[in-house]
C-alpha cells in the first residue's frame, strides 16, 4: 500500500515544474480574415478602387464597428493591422508599437497598459485584416478562459455585422509563460508549481469546450552569445567562415542534450531571424519575411532536429526551440516534457560556462491554439 502511494506521488512530481514567481504571464488572440471583394462593397457601397485613398472608408468602418464591440464585451485592449504585417507581442515597462517592414511589434505591460491602435494605408489594399486581443490584468492565466470566451463571442458578432460567412474568421489563442532560467540562483524569491495543462483541459475546467481546433506547445529559450563564449569556440575573424565552429559547437550541446533527455523534435535557430512555429509538415519550414518558420505537427512528429545557420553572419542571441509531440502533451500535463527542456538548457548552459548569477537565459513556454470561427 506505501509502495504504491510513493510510487503514485514520484509520477506526480515528475509533472511539475516549479517556476519563479517573477515569471511573467502573456495571453494574445489573434483574429485573421481576408478583405473580399464582398466584404469591401458590404462595408462602402459606393467604393472605387481608382479614386484616392480609396479604402478610407472601408478600414475607418471596420475599425470603428471592432472597437465598438470591444467596448460592448468589455475587452479594454485591441489593436486593428491591415497592412498584411505580421503582428508580434513583447512584454514592456513602456507602452509602445514599432512598425517595420514585416512586422508590427507591440510592447505592453498586461497589469498597466491599455488602448487601441491601427495600422493601415487607405491607398492600399490588404490581403488580410488581423485584429490583436491582449489580456489585462494580474491573473492572465487564471483568467484566460474567460477572456478567450469574450473574443470568441466578439468575432461571432463582428461576423454577421460584416457580412462574413461561419469559419471565415479564424482565431488563434497564444499563451506563453516567461522567466529567466537562473532567476532562482540571482536572488531568493518564491516558487510556485505548475503542470502546464494543455489549453483545451483549463478551458474544459471553466465550462467552455472549444470547437474542433489544432494545437501547439513548444519551448523557446534564448541563448545570448558573449565574448567569453566566443573565445571558447575559438573563433576566427580572419577565416572565410568564422562562426562556423561557434556554431557547431552549440548545435552539438544542443543534440547531445535533447538525445540524453530523450527529446526527438527541435531547432537551433543561430541566424538572426525570429522563429515562428506554425502546424504543418517539415517540408514547409521557410524563411520569410524576417521570420524563420518552423512547420510542425504533433500528431505526426518528424523525429528530428533542425539547425539554421551562417558561418559568415554573427548573431548575438542564438534560440533554442524544443516542439513538443502530441505524446508530450496529455491530458495530465506537459510539465515533464517542460522538466526535461530544462535539463537540455541546463547543459548546454553549464558547457559554455554561463555564470547563472550574472548572466540570463530566458525560456518562454508556448501554447497556441487555432480554429475558424
Amino acid at each position: 500500500m506505501s509502495t504504491r502511494h510513493s510510487s503514485t506521488r514520484k509520477h506526480s512530481a515528475a509533472h511539475k515544474v516549479y517556476i519563479s514567481n517573477h515569471a511573467r504571464d502573456n495571453q494574445y488572440l489573434l483574429a485573421n480574415f481576408e478583405l473580399t471583394d464582398e466584404l469591401i462593397k458590404h462595408v462602402d457601397s459606393d467604393f472605387t478602387a481608382s479614386k484616392s485613398l480609396a479604402y478610407k472608408n472601408v478600414y475607418k468602418s471596420i475599425r470603428n464597428t471592432i472597437f465598438a464591440l470591444c467596448e460592448q464585451h468589455q475587452i479594454t485592449t485591441a489593436h486593428f493591422v491591415a497592412n498584411d504585417k505580421l503582428p508580434l507581442v513583447r512584454f514592456s515597462g513602456e507602452s509602445d508599437a514599432i512598425e517595420t517592414n514585416d512586422k508590427v511589434i507591440f510592447f505592453y505591460n498586461p497589469k498597466y497598459h491599455q488602448g487601441h491602435k491601427y495600422f493601415y494605408d487607405f491607398n492600399t489594399r490588404a490581403k488580410r485584416l488581423s485584429i490583436l486581443f491582449l489580456a489585462n490584468g494580474d491573473d492572465i492565466r487564471v483568467n484566460a478562459a474567460s477572456f478567450h470566451q469574450k473574443v470568441a463571442a466578439l468575432t461571432k458578432e463582428l461576423t454577421g455585422i460584416l457580412g462574413l460567412a461561419e469559419g471565415d474568421v479564424r482565431l488563434r489563442d497564444h499563451q506563453h509563460i516567461t522567466y529567466d532560467l537562473f532567476c532562482q540562483q540571482k536572488e531568493k524569491v518564491d516558487s510556485q508549481s505548475h503542470k502546464f495543462r494543455p489549453i483545451p483541459v483549463r478551458y474544459m475546467a471553466n465550462d467552455i469546450e472549444l470547437p474542433q481546433h489544432r494545437a501547439l506547445t513548444y519551448v523557446i529559450g534564448d541563448l545570448y552569445i558573449n565574448a567569453k563564449i566566443r573565445q571558447q569556440a575559438k573563433v576566427d575573424y580572419d577565416a572565410p567562415s568564422p562562426y562556423k565552429p561557434l556554431y557547431t559547437m552549440i548545435n552539438d550541446m544542443f543534440v547531445a542534450g535533447m538525445e540524453k533527455a530523450g527529446l526527438k523534435n527541435g531547432a537551433m535557430i543561430a541566424n538572426g531571424l525570429t522563429p515562428l512555429v506554425r502546424f504543418g509538415s517539415s517540408d514547409q519550414t521557410r524563411v520569410g519575411k524576417g521570420f524563420q518558420m518552423i512547420a510542425f505537427n504533433p500528431e505526426q512528429p518528424d523525429d528530428q532536429i533542425m539547425s539554421e545557420w551562417h558561418g559568415d553572419i554573427f548573431t548575438d542571441k542564438i534560440r533554442l526551440v524544443f516542439l513538443a509531440s502530441q505524446e508530450d502533451c496529455t491530458d495530465r500535463g506537459y510539465g515533464k516534457y517542460v522538466n526535461q527542456v530544462t535539463k537540455v538548457l541546463e547543459s548546454v548552459a553549464a558547457s559554455l560556462d554561463i555564470d547563472p548569477t550574472n548572466e540570463q537565459l530566458m525560456v518562454r513556454v508556448h501554447q497556441h491554439i487555432a480554429y475558424d470561427n
